[in-house]
């Protein structure tokens, strides 16, 4: 399977799975996403996914440091930059936002170079 077929089948499980949450009014599921597309405004998120996505870029474990960079980022950013404990439904929001992010800049950066 190429990676261009990877990245979309997992952009439509994503796409399914909030759109599913929204028709059937699944709350959980709609206050994470509000809670992650919040946080995708937030410049101080954004710009560490797209640091830590251009630094390791073509790194063998890529997408495991990049799990390990929206982990760290996820609690400085919490417990640092906001001064509030941190929870684990934040923090999980926090590191989906920052996966998501780099994410969206691989699949894009796939897409212009086909």
């Amino acid at each position: 399977m190429s990676k261009t077929k990877t990245y979309v089948s997992i952009l439509i499980a994503a796409i399914v799975i909030i759109a599913i949450g929204f028709i059937m009014n699944i709350n959980m599921i709609k206050s994470f996403v509000m809670m992650c597309l919040n946080f995708a405004g937030n410049n101080i998120q954004s710009v560490a996914a797209a640091v830590c996505a251009f630094i390791f870029l073509g790194n063998k474990n890529y997408w495991l440091i990049m799990l390990g960079c929206a982990i760290v980022t996820a609690l400085v950013v919490q417990v640092v930059v906001m001064g509030q404990s941190a929870g684990l439904l934040v923090l999980a929001a926090r590191t989906v936002t920052f996966m998501a992010i780099v994410f969206l800049m691989n699949f894009v950066k796939l897409l212009i170079n086909k």
